[in-house]
Formats: C-alpha cells, sequence, structure tokens
C-alpha cells in the first residue's frame, strides 16, 4: 500500500511538473520569414505591406513611450516615412526564440538592432533592444498581435 500511495504522488508530481514548449523547426521559419516581411516594409518604407503585417488588434508596449494600437502605429510610421531621415532594422535571428502559443499563436523572443540617422548620409546611431512578441495566424498570413519592446 506504501509503494502504491508512493507511486501514486512520484506521478502527480510529474505530471504537475510544466513542460516547456519545443521549438519547432517549421514554425520558427515560418515566424522569421513574416518578421523578415513586416520589418523589410519598416526598411523600405512601405506602408501597404506595413499595414499587411500588424494585425489590427495589435497593441505595442514599448519600455519608454507605453502602449500604442495599429492606428497609432500607422500613424507613427507614416509620419516617419515622410522625413528625410533614415530608419533600418537589423534581424539578430541567433536570438530568436520561437515557440507555439496555441492554436494559430506563436511566441517570438530576441533582440535586434534599430539603426537611424537625422538624414541620408548623417552617421547613424544604433542600438540593440529585446522584444517579446505574439503573431496570429489570420487567413494563412502571420501577423504581429502584440509587442513588448524594452531595453532602450
Amino acid at each position: 500500500m506504501t509503494s502504491a500511495i508512493a507511486t501514486a504522488f512520484a506521478l502527480a508530481a510529474v505530471l504537475a511538473t510544466p513542460v516547456l514548449a519545443a521549438e519547432q523547426p517549421d514554425l520558427r521559419a515560418e515566424i522569421l520569414a513574416a518578421d523578415a516581411r513586416l520589418f523589410g516594409a519598416i526598411n523600405q518604407r512601405d506602408i501597404a505591406t506595413l499595414k499587411q503585417g500588424f494585425s489590427p488588434r495589435l497593441e505595442f508596449y514599448h519600455d519608454r513611450t507605453g502602449l500604442t494600437t495599429y492606428a497609432d502605429n500607422i500613424r507613427i510610421f507614416e509620419a516617419k516615412f515622410k522625413e528625410a531621415g533614415t530608419l533600418r532594422r537589423e534581424a539578430m535571428n541567433e536570438t530568436a526564440e520561437v515557440f507555439p502559443a496555441g492554436d494559430g499563436l506563436a511566441m517570438h523572443i530576441g533582440s535586434h538592432r534599430f539603426c537611424s540617422a537625422d538624414a541620408p548620409g548623417a552617421q547613424e546611431g544604433c542600438g540593440v533592444y529585446r522584444f517579446s512578441m505574439v503573431w496570429q495566424k489570420e487567413a494563412g498570413v502571420w501577423k504581429l498581435l502584440r509587442v513588448l519592446s524594452y531595453g532602450h
């Protein structure tokens, strides 16, 4: 009887232990491709592609500026794209981790480098920042749903 109770407790402990979701190579490739499309649009000042890469329910949390929505971000990028300065994002895929987060959802965590200058040809300033993003597959297309941007 005692060994049966001990076995039951051991089994309960194993079942209660959280299991980390393993990265899935196909999911990782899909998310990194969606990331490249989205940030390629930023680098190319392509507002139409950028709009397609954001979920209309986007919530973007920035450690310095707080919460912005889809409409806020479109307005911000439309204004930024009209400026003479430059903005460039470089992926750092070696830092990227991608995990499933339920049906049609994925978590994407890592670092990226942003560089900007006040005018074309001017000295660029660059910084490496951290992010945690949630992507949602909508009608077969991965769209950015939530962002935590920090370390600025």
